[in-house]
């Protein structure tokens, strides 16, 4: 892996912090969500989506409240679903889109997280999810970044897709679980899983 000490290198962003004011507020259907006090240019990054690393095991006994679990190791530089990376910062290195492969690891936020736990879900985000390596070389722990996908204005609620694929998620017994979606969004598929 290429070291690089400029701050203009696109992993280097998510290591200078937050620098947009962001504000937890209540929603009318969805519980808390996200927003900033400020403009955000599209391709900013808003902040990591922090919390505890668990083993695969260990995160499916926890699906009975899996509101803050967040599955690392998938694609979530799909895109199908973002229109690329590349859309969104041309400049950016093509390696840095990458697939990881399937490592078995979950973020789970219920306990110790920061502001990205209460980023809610859309059927049309205005965010997406990044995976990046900056501490270590494991790229099946990677860091998950969250990006601006658009210029953002402000006191817009920031959301980005969950990526769930409905009826291919399970409780511990093996039953298909169901959520709806109450995103709002005119492309909602009306469910999350």
């Amino acid at each position: 892996m290429k070291k690089s000490n400029e701050a203009s290198c696109y992993n280097r962003v998510s290591q200078q912090g937050i620098k947009f004011q962001m504000e937890i507020f209540k929603t009318e259907a969805r519980g808390w969500g996200v927003r900033s006090l400020n403009s955000i240019p599209s391709g900013s990054f808003i902040c990591e989506y922090a919390g505890e690393l668990l083993e695969e095991k260990e995160a499916e006994r926890r699906t009975s409240n899996d509101e803050y679990l967040f599955d690392i190791g998938n694609n979530y530089n799909d895109g199908s679903l973002w229109g690329g990376l590349s859309n969104v910062m041309p400049d950016a290195p093509s390696s840095s889109c990458g697939v990881v492969e399937d490592g078995g690891f979950t973020i789970d936020a219920v306990e110790y997280g920061n502001v990205g736990r209460f980023v809610n879900h859309s059927c049309s985000p205005n965010l997406y999810a990044q995976n990046v390596l900056y501490d270590h070389e494991d790229k099946r722990m990677p860091h998950i970044m969250l990006f601006a996908a658009e210029n953002i204005p402000p006191l817009q609620e920031l959301t980005y897709h969950y990526n769930y694929v409905i009826d291919q998620v399970y409780d511990s017994s093996g039953n298909i679980k169901k959520k709806s979606c109450f995103c709002g969004s005119s492309e909602c598929t009306g469910r999350l899983y």
